[in-house]
């Protein structure tokens, strides 16, 4: 429903594909040699595969936790204030503002606002909320830092979608200095852990609380975590959310050319391992990557199913 909003509503979207141009664009080229490949039969290694690879499979959502994701938009409210430093009348003003613009175009897609809140509906007031912080820094030209506003939301995050996150907290402060290479070590892979964890315990309940479908993590080895706590290399993570109900308002935030968009679960993520490296001298960055998981040959049928999180873990 929120699909056919973007696309034909009267918000004015001409081009869905902004956000993935240049996976489209490799996607295109590599789309045109598949069909060729296709028509005449070439391409033995592809041939060899036993066909095309199966559609994800993606279970149901649970039902969506309504208490925390009210609690979400308010933390987001309270860090854009907190960043901004706009009054709270302003910033409702300006979210009736544009909920007054867009509601109807939303309505006509199908949503009942009648209803208790849903995922569609949450992913809307998500839109309105971040879409009014990107009008306030645009009209009250505000010098933004877009790191800071996603470090400041992450940290007020990780106690909502990580209980455990005090506890950890305590456990990081107990660590030792860092006299020693053997102490570094020891807080490096100590810290990472509990990075870990807390991503994980953030992950279940991403699901469990029905903001996405199915979310997952890539395993490190212990050669990549041996690398990494010597300094000889970053630490990398790829984490695939499946279903994030948030994915629509995100995508159209951007394609209308706002860099201030609800990506929660990395939020929460990449604050959760600048807490648990704190005690170190590693720099944690993250981005999103947004990702077709249905195999095409057609650049065409090209439609954003999944964000994929990247971490990445490096020595300053």
């Amino acid at each position: 429903m929120i699909t056919k909003a973007v696309t034909t509503s009267d918000l004015g979207i001409s081009v869905r594909k902004s956000v993935v141009k240049g996976a489209q664009m490799m996607d295109r080229i590599d789309g045109q040699w598949e069909k060729f490949s296709d028509d005449y039969g070439l391409g033995a290694a592809r041939l060899s595969q036993g066909g095309r690879p199966q559609p994800r499979n993606i279970p149901p959502l649970k039902p969506l936790n309504v208490e925390m994701a009210k609690t979400l938009l308010d933390l987001s409210d309270e860090s854009f204030m907190e960043q901004s430093g706009i009054s709270p009348n302003l910033l409702s003003l300006q979210i009736n503002k544009v909920d007054n613009a867009v509601r109807k175009s939303f309505e006509r897609s199908g949503i009942d606002f009648s209803d208790e809140m849903t995922g569609s509906i949450f992913n809307y007031y998500c839109y309105i909320h971040f879409k009014a912080y990107c009008d306030i820094i645009v009209s009250m030209k505000i010098g933004w830092n877009k790191k800071a506003f996603e470090n400041i939301l992450g940290d007020k995050l990780l106690p909502v979608l990580a209980p455990s996150y005090d506890s950890v907290k305590r456990d990081i402060a107990t660590s030792g200095g860092i006299n020693s290479k053997f102490q570094q070590r020891t807080n490096l892979l100590r810290g990472f852990e509990a990075g870990l964890k807390l991503t994980d315990e953030i992950l279940t309940n991403l699901v469990s609380n029905g903001f996405v479908a199915l979310a997952e993590r890539n395993q490190i080895d212990n050669e990549k975590l041996a690398d990494w706590s010597d300094d000889l290399a970053d630490i990398q993570l790829s984490i695939p959310l499946d279903g994030d109900i948030t994915l629509n308002s995100q995508v159209l935030l951007q394609e209308q050319g706002f860099r201030v968009y609800p990506d929660f679960a990395r939020f929460a993520i990449a604050s959760a391992f600048q807490q648990a490296l704190t005690n170190t001298n590693q720099n944690v960055s993250s981005d999103e990557y947004y990702m077709d998981t249905d195999y095409s040959s057609d650049p065409d049928q090209f439609e954003v199913k999944q964000v994929l999180l990247n971490v990445v873990i490096d020595s300053n």
